[in-house]
């Protein structure tokens, strides 16, 4: 898929769920509880346990299901190139690193780089991403900062970078983020502990329908997906 592509899938879909668990098994479980219940954007982080296996698996499983991979936590254009190889079409970072959003666009890869302050965010798109990841947005000032910044930064795609709860999807999105990445508000530690995939799976479904409430109530179309 293009890169154009990608973004207006994110813009469209406007959740990315995040895989961070501790061992492979539970992260492949959460996979398959966000991929089944209508998460349509899974990242896995690098920080998991066999990260690129998952999404090679995950690439294959969900072929048919219009599940598109992200490597998240993607910190060196070597680990993008591995991403790539493993079926990721998109690649998060925590930071702006310039060579991976190189190695991003070269390979027709859609970049969300990680940004704070508005001098960071501003270098970050000029640096060539797609999208900024707003990190850690809660702990910036949540969605009153998100608003804030977009006053002088109307141009910048931003996507909110958790931990995002539940009840702060509609406000971010509000503010005039494209997404937000959730992660420790779906796969709850407790339930992953507890091998409750099936709570996992109706938290997803929970967050999709608070997106898909949102587009009815007040449809709109986003600037960035023409």
């Amino acid at each position: 898929m293009a890169r154009k592509e990608l973004l207006t899938k994110i813009c469209t879909q406007q959740i990315v769920g995040v895989v961070r668990e501790d061992s492979a098994e539970a992260a492949a479980a959460v996979a398959d509880a966000y991929a089944q219940n209508g998460i349509r954007i899974i990242e896995v982080t690098l920080t998991t346990p066999d990260a690129f296996e998952l999404m090679s698996t995950i690439s294959r499983r969900y072929a048919g299901d219009d599940v598109t991979v992200a490597a998240g936590t993607v910190r060196s254009s070597n680990d993008a190139a591995l991403a790539r190889r493993a079926g990721a079409e998109i690649i998060v970072s925590p930071h702006t690193d310039v060579r991976v959003i190189e190695y991003a666009v070269e390979n027709e890869m859609l970049m969300i780089a990680g940004a704070a302050t508005p001098t960071e965010i501003i270098r970050a798109w000029e640096a060539g991403c797609d999208i900024v990841k707003i990190f850690p947005a809660p702990q910036l000032g949540g969605p009153d900062y998100v608003r804030a910044i977009r006053g002088p930064i109307r141009d910048v795609p931003m996507l909110a970078g958790g931990p995002i709860s539940l009840d702060a999807i509609e406000p971010y999105l509000d503010a005039g983020c494209v997404a937000v990445n959730l992660g420790l508000s779906l796969a709850v530690p407790e339930l992953v502990r507890a091998k409750q995939w099936d709570e996992i799976g109706r938290r997803v479904i929970l967050a999709t329908s608070i997106v898909q409430s949102r587009k009815m109530i007040a449809p709109a179309e986003s600037a960035y997906i023409h």
